[in-house]
């Protein structure tokens, strides 16, 4: 019993003989006991139980376990009288993971913001020194276990004729975009012309399984660094030991951008795998040219992903404040570091080489659709098609899984494109379909270009009641026979797949969600009332 003045307040006890307290209160009374919270609020990286497991990969990128190994390692890092080990090394990969500021993460931490500056710098020097290179640079691994562990079969299928010792790399430069700099001569060296902001570029080394090798530079953006110069200043200037690591015959696979360097790499007995150019004059790759195209783009794909994982630390996908220059290049380490430490590969399958094998094989054909069209001036000549209903007619168009789309596309990114393209094609009333009267086995479609509207495609598909024989699309790589561009993709993905399991009348896709709240100025009634217009030109008149 409590007493208040002259009257008596009962108050209820637990089993203890203990006040009992609201269900809340009793929480926040338990957090505490357990140093979940702290009398001023800050995180604390210190207990183990103090934050989530969720909590954890939202602000560091890693798990509890994970945080943990990671501060076992840097052994060099000391406690202070402000912060702890833990602590220090949080407030860097908190920084890194969710891009805050010094002055927010000075507020989650309880510290004074030249207290974040030195636990930041304090733990990058650390993890430069005794973790970046266990997992990052050329020296952490050798060529022989760089091949043999971290090389897909279909790369080496495609490239290096089975040979086991052959390494296979990617070169790929990325984007570390900067404040604009009162330096004049600092602005000037990282303009970039092609991006048009200032940035600074790191050149990736990476495996066909997406594992980083290593890092190179960065390097300013201005026109004496793009991406065939840097790697030039690479070998020349034996960058962390890229000359002696390398071998010969290795293969380099690289964009466009580094069609420059491709005579010296050449001279350097690398092999080099790039896109081919279209030639001048022409308005699309020769079958040859598409199918050598998308065998570098079957395996490159890896590199975008690994750049995906890494923007995913908020810092290096902000702009980065011009304080943190001298340190950038440190800090993408040990991204990549983290991501090679803890991230599976990109690609787990190293038993199945047969996609290689059979993409080898096509990449011999020649295609006949796209023979037939231009021998027949199918392309200009109207009168030799009729318009059929797809939703109605074709009757005779396979039926196709999307495991047998799949061996037409040889990937998915076509497929993913494919509702997509079917969906804006058929809001638009624009998906035409033709059959040519001279071969009911051969259908005609127009499609508009998703980039542009005054673009317009024309495909050809050659089928038969079981499969589709053959393809030709007047796109820039629609007259390859390994795989097919997303057009075609698109095309027999509705009339094999979606027109026979859910039903031609259902919609692909609920777009109408994104543009209910968005206005089109072009969409006015046709009988508006022109009175408030023709008094406003009146008016200017006058």
């Amino acid at each position: 019993m409590k007493r208040s003045g002259s009257e008596t307040i009962p108050v209820a006890l637990d089993a203890d003989g203990q006040p009992r307290l609201p269900s809340s209160l009793k929480k926040i009374r338990t957090l505490y006991v357990r140093g979940t919270l702290t009398l001023n609020g800050k995180l604390n990286f210190d207990c183990s139980h103090s934050l989530s497991e969720e909590d954890y990969q939202r602000l560091t990128g890693l798990t509890r376990n994970q945080f943990k190994a990671v501060a076992n390692t840097v052994t060099d890092l000391r406690k202070s009288e402000i912060r702890s080990v833990k602590t220090c090394l949080a407030i860097l990969l908190v920084q890194l993971r969710t891009g805050l500021s010094n002055s927010i993460l000075a507020t989650l931490f309880s510290l004074e913001i030249h207290q974040i500056q030195r636990a930041t710098h304090a733990a990058r020097s650390s993890l430069m020194k005794s973790f970046v290179p266990s997992f990052l640079g050329f020296q952490h691994m050798s060529h022989d276990k760089f091949t043999r562990d971290h090389t897909t079969p279909t790369a080496r299928t495609l490239f290096a004729d089975n040979q086991q010792d052959t390494g296979i790399l990617f070169l790929n430069g990325t984007y570390n975009y900067l404040q604009k700099s009162s330096h004049h001569y600092f602005q000037k060296q990282t303009y970039s012309m092609h991006k048009g902001r200032s940035l600074v570029k790191p050149m990736m080394i990476l495996a066909t399984d997406g594992y980083i090798l290593n890092v190179l530079g960065p390097y300013y953006a201005d026109g004496h660094n793009n991406h065939a110069s840097i790697i030039k200043h690479a070998f020349k200037t034996n960058a962390d030991e890229i000359n002696t690591w390398m071998h010969e015959d290795d293969v380099m696979v690289v964009d466009r951008g580094f069609r420059d360097a491709e005579e010296i790499l050449n001279k350097m007995n690398f092999k080099v795998e790039m896109p081919c150019f279209i030639s001048k004059g022409a308005k699309q790759q020769t079958v040859d040219e598409a199918n050598t195209t998308r065998l570098v783009t079957k395996v490159r794909w890896v590199v975008e992903s690994a750049n995906g994982r890494i923007k995913q630390w908020k810092f290096l996908n902000k702009v980065v404040a011009n304080h943190y220059v001298p340190h950038i290049g440190d800090f993408v380490r040990i991204v990549c570091a983290l991501v090679n430490c803890f991230r599976p590969p990109l690609i787990n399958d190293f038993d199945n080489d047969d996609i290689g094998k059979e993409m080898i094989e096509k990449a011999q054909l020649d295609n006949h659709v796209k023979t037939y069209v231009e021998e027949h001036n199918l392309l200009r000549r109207k009168t030799v098609y009729k318009e059929v209903n797809g939703a109605t007619e074709l009757h005779m168009f396979p039926r196709i899984s999307l495991d047998h789309l799949r061996q037409i596309t040889m990937g998915i990114y076509q497929i993913k494109s494919a509702k997509n393209y079917t969906d804006a094609h058929q809001e638009d009333d624009n998906y035409a379909l033709f059959i040519c009267k001279a071969r009911p086995d051969l259908l005609r479609v127009k499609m508009h270009s998703r980039h542009s509207s005054s673009r317009c495609y024309h495909l050809w598909l050659e089928y038969d009641e079981n499969e589709v024989t053959g393809w030709y699309c007047t796109c820039k790589v629609g007259s390859r026979m390994v795989g097919c561009c997303a057009h075609i993709a698109s095309v027999v993905w509705y009339l094999g797949y979606h027109r026979c399991n859910i039903g031609a009348a259902q919609s692909v896709n609920a777009s109408g969600k994104f543009s209910s709240s968005i206005l089109n100025a072009k969409d006015v009634p046709e009988e508006s009332d022109l009175s408030d217009v023709e008094s406003v030109d009146s008016y200017i008149e006058e």
